[in-house]
């Protein structure tokens, strides 16, 4: 019975980990139409696919699995060499193809100043910021009715 129970365990905690592992759906809205931004853009996407906790999805849906997907949105402009990005992060989750619930956490909401000669340091800025929050997000922003 005790090994019984200690296989439990280990099954258990094994089955735990395993999830814990899984990378998580990110979704990226984003306002940013010329060369500069679209830079900064493409550069904290790269840093999505290349991370082991997050993974790029195109849908809200999570691809069709209909599971929880974080969610950045971002609106950028750009005047001489600078680019101002505004960013605010948020949950969705889809329950069919095209009822999803969106909730964005007016507290993430935040401005950046970047270099128009540095936009793959700003995207990978944005990375660590929305990694960041992540790591201690608003308790009030994943509760999707």
């Amino acid at each position: 019975m005790e090994r019984l129970i200690l296989f439990s365990l280990f099954t258990l905690a094994s089955l735990a980990a395993s999830a814990a592992e899984q990378p998580k759906s990110v979704f990226i809205h984003a306002v940013c139409e010329d060369k500069i931004s679209s830079e900064v853009v493409s550069s904290l996407k790269d840093g999505l696919r290349s991370s082991e906790k997050y993974q790029l999805v195109h849908t809200l849906d999570d691809e069709g699995r209909m599971g929880i997907v974080l969610t950045i949105n971002m609106n950028c402009v750009s005047r001489n060499d600078v680019i101002a990005v505004a960013t605010s992060f948020g949950i969705a989750k889809c329950y069919g193809e095209k009822n999803c619930h969106l909730s964005v956490d007016g507290h993430s909401i935040k401005s950046t100043l970047c270099d128009a000669r540095a936009t793959l340091e700003c995207g990978r800025t944005l990375l660590k910021a929305f990694d960041d929050y992540m790591k201690n997000p608003s308790p009030s922003v994943f509760r999707l009715n």
